[in-house]
């Protein structure tokens, strides 16, 4: 069996539904251990009833800024920071082959 370049292109969905799941999985069980309805945790997050229904079992689409605030009332949020690590700069080729930078000598004023 071949791969098409095509093919290779296609982003595979399965494990991304998979991730999806589990977050919501973990979503609900934070609103559970604080036995919040999802009426409740709808209210705080200042979603309707049916729109915070359907973000938790996996239905329609949910905002990042709604993310954030359902992340932000079950206290949360400093862990959307580990989802996207910075960016560390690497030395450029063109950075590897400059010349080493030489320090110059300060003058010294002599004292008479």
């Amino acid at each position: 069996m071949t791969v098409s370049s095509e093919d290779s292109l296609k982003p595979n969905l399965q494990p991304d539904r998979k991730v999806v799941r589990t977050m919501l999985e973990r979503v609900r069980q934070h609103r559970l251990r604080r036995n919040w309805s999802q009426e409740e945790m709808a209210a705080r997050t200042g979603l309707s009833r049916l729109a915070y229904l359907n973000f938790e079992n996996g239905y329609g689409n949910i905002t990042l800024a709604n993310l954030v605030r359902v992340l932000g009332v079950l206290g949360l949020t400093n862990n959307l920071m580990l989802l996207i690590p910075p960016v560390t700069e690497e030395p450029t080729l063109e950075k590897l082959l400059e010349p080493a930078k030489l320090r110059s000598s300060r003058k010294r004023k002599v004292s008479s």
